[in-house]
């Protein structure tokens, strides 16, 4: 899912709140290496200033200024940064990054509900799934920046309507895993319509076990990804919203209370970290009948399967597959802020279904 949306939402919220008109810069298209891929999302406020980042600081100034233009007139426009070759560091931006990035500048008007951004912002709200199609190119009396919001049970028109184009809708449907161009005729229109897809939806939802103090440092790095955090423990004295970011939900609870007042299908993992064996059986069993693909277990693997013996046969089928130990990628880290950076890793890889690997022997480039 689009990680900038849950960004993003704190400034457009406080952007918005006096009717401020705003312009989206979307990344439509890529060539080579960028640094940001198609999907990207970028808020550039009246005063130019922008709120995100598209190309690690290379043209966002460039982008700002041409903003202005979109939100003096009203239209969207297509922008093309071509950093390939020695040509540019010699004429260009100088930005030699090696890599052809097409940006999509659309303008938000408060009039208009700050459409297509304010319709992301409700489905994140909202804890919704969605796709968003945006036409990249003018076709027919549909301009570019034309976007309709699709969700399993409706479409939402923000420039483009479904029921003149069911194939949108569709082709929306279809593709909800990750962000994608598609070239369809739609409308029975001769113009096909050049379009992204973008999935967009709720951010992971983190369920952190144990309020001890190396679970502080998992938090606060959570919350700088802008996920939702919820920490239980069964010790009153741990569990205090003081010791945490403010965002995050802190509660007391025994583990047999666990899902009477936590939706446990919005949680996208869970980290079991009491440094307490018994407790972290009870927990344990807990969560076994609980949704999370991915339940971390701190220590080492004799300590996993010291755990899975303690539950009974159908809890133990239930939460081994899901269950992940020693938890983390091997970084290195004894001490409790690199202990976290290696747990979050290696969830943030699983969430994004990525293997973990360094991205050279991965075999990725930029």
């Amino acid at each position: 899912m689009n990680p900038d949306i849950p960004a993003l939402l704190p400034v457009f919220r406080e952007l918005t709140s006096d009717g401020e008109p705003l312009v989206l810069a979307t990344i439509v298209e890529t060539e080579g290496s960028t640094y940001r891929k198609p999907g990207a999302r970028m808020l550039i406020d009246a005063g130019g200033n922008w709120h995100g980042i598209l190309g690690g600081g290379c043209f966002e100034g460039d982008l700002a200024e041409r903003a202005a233009k979109t939100r003096a007139d009203g239209t969207g426009q297509l922008v093309e940064y071509d950093m390939r070759g020695e040509g540019d560091l010699l004429w260009g931006l100088g930005l030699g990054c090696d890599g052809l990035v097409r940006i999509l500048l659309q303008p938000l008007d408060p009039e208009q509900g700050y459409q297509p951004f304010g319709w992301l912002a409700g489905l994140v709200e909202g804890k919704r799934q969605g796709v968003l199609a945006t036409l990249l190119r003018p076709a027919g009396d549909l301009p570019a920046g034309a976007s309709l919001g699709v969700e399993a049970d409706c479409a939402t028109a923000l420039g483009m309507d479904g029921t003149q184009v069911p194939e949108v809708v569709a082709a929306a449907r279809k593709h909800l895993g990750e962000t994608r161009s598609a070239r369809l005729q739609a409308g029975g229109s001769d113009d096909p319509l050049d379009l992204l897809l973008t999935p967009c939806g709720p951010a992971p939802h983190l369920l952190l076990i144990g309020a001890g103090p190396d679970a502080q440092p998992v938090a606060r790095m959570a919350r700088d990804l802008h996920w939702d955090i919820t920490v239980l423990d069964h010790r009153e004295a741990l569990a205090r919203p003081d010791r945490f970011p403010a965002e995050c939900r802190v509660q007391s609870m025994e583990p047999e209370n666990l899902g009477d007042d936590l939706d446990l299908a919005a949680v996208s993992a869970a980290l079991l970290m009491t440094h307490n064996f018994a407790a972290d059986v009870r927990w344990l069993k807990a969560v076994a009948a609980a949704p999370p693909a991915y339940v971390g277990l701190l220590g080492p693997a004799r300590r996993k399967q010291r755990l899975l013996d303690a539950l009974d046969d159908s809890e133990r089928a239930a939460v081994a597959g899901r269950a992940v130990g020693p938890v983390g990628l091997d970084i290195g880290g004894e001490m409790p802020g690199s202990i976290a950076l290696s747990a979050l890793a290696e969830i943030h890889a699983f969430l994004a279904g990525r293997g973990g690997l360094p991205l050279g022997a991965a075999g990725r480039d930029g």
